[in-house]
């Protein structure tokens, strides 16, 4: 484990059409926020947030799950500052400093999308901000066809990064000890930065399929990655990847007698583990503590999940 915790754990939180959930390992599932389909959910040091589509967010401040803000939500993210962010449907970007008390709107995200013709992903409608990670003496967005783009001035102005990347971006992921070495999956498939995203190059040996999932990235020399990917747009026939030496070589995986599922997997390491990481797969969940040399099943009979984060 990287450091001490202190806060309560939440468990392995999924967002799936049924609801927010939450495991213990060991545990049976409990209902966090019923009622809504989320989609979004992403967690750092004490604090968790979840999206529902066309309902809102809910933010857990390590005491207790409530809605903080209503709207249209495509994204949610946690940086390691502490600030949560939303990545609206029609384009904006909310960001709040007090766990979701109060929002600001950092409007030079819309003057970048607006004054540029950007086309959405596959099976997406609108071009809207998928991520949002603490880079280098700033922070770094992912925009679902808009590529990557970095401000170091709290996002009055804004850079493109996205050199050799695919503009139809599905997430970006920070390296945890080396913010400069960025990792991001799109379209057309999965992709490396070492510069903090001015150039980035595509990794492609030993995957059988282009349409990016989500990453665990496990820091190490060389780093581990894990990987769920998809054939089809929108994350149909998916699968989970394992690369030892950072993404030059990818071996798929087999989670006990398992390898394809119709929809794509969720992956996540907890922020604070170095060796651990998860995946929701199906109606099932797995657990590995060797940086995903070997796989051990949590869960089964659950609702399959749009996305999940993990507090252990």
């Amino acid at each position: 484990m990287i450091r001490r915790r202190t806060y309560e754990p939440l468990g392995i939180v999924l967002a799936t059409n049924e609801g927010l959930l939450q495991v213990v390992p060991g545990g049976d599932p409990e209902v966090a926020v019923g009622g809504y389909r989320f989609t979004s959910v992403n967690y750092h040091d004490g604090l968790c947030i979840a999206g529902a589509p066309n309902t809102g967010v809910w933010v857990h401040n390590g005491r207790k799950w409530a809605q903080r803000w209503e709207g249209d939500p495509r994204s949610v993210s946690v940086t390691t500052s502490g600030d949560l962010y939303i990545g609206a449907t029609d384009g904006t970007l909310m960001r709040s400093a007090d766990k979701g008390e109060s929002w600001e709107e950092l409007e030079g995200v819309k003057n970048v999308l607006k004054n540029a013709n950007f086309v959405p992903p596959a099976g997406e409608t609108k071009v809207a901000v998928v991520s949002v990670g603490d880079a280098v003496e700033g922070i770094i967005l992912g925009i679902a066809g808009a590529g990557a783009w970095y401000t170091r001035d709290d996002g009055k102005t804004w850079l493109r990064r996205s050199d050799g990347l695919d503009a139809k971006l599905h997430g970006i992921w920070v390296h945890a000890e080396q913010r400069d070495r960025l990792f991001a999956t799109a379209d057309r498939g999965v992709f490396r930065s070492e510069d903090e995203g001015f150039t980035w190059m595509q990794s492609v040996g030993g995957l059988d399929r282009s349409w990016g999932g989500s990453l665990a990235v496990m820091p190490g020399a060389p780093d581990t990655l894990v990987l769920s990917m998809a054939r089809q747009p929108g994350g149909l026939e998916g699968a989970v990847f394992r690369s030892p030496n950072g993404g030059v070589t990818w071996q798929r995986q087999a989670l006990e007698d398992e390898d394809e599922w119709d929809r794509v997997p969720c992956v996540v390491r907890p922020w604070d583990w170095e060796d651990l990481v998860f995946v929701a797969a199906g109606d099932k969940l797995f657990a590995s503590h060797d940086r995903g040399r070997n796989w051990i099943g949590l869960g089964a009979g659950l609702p399959v999940a749009n996305a999940a984060t993990a507090s252990v």
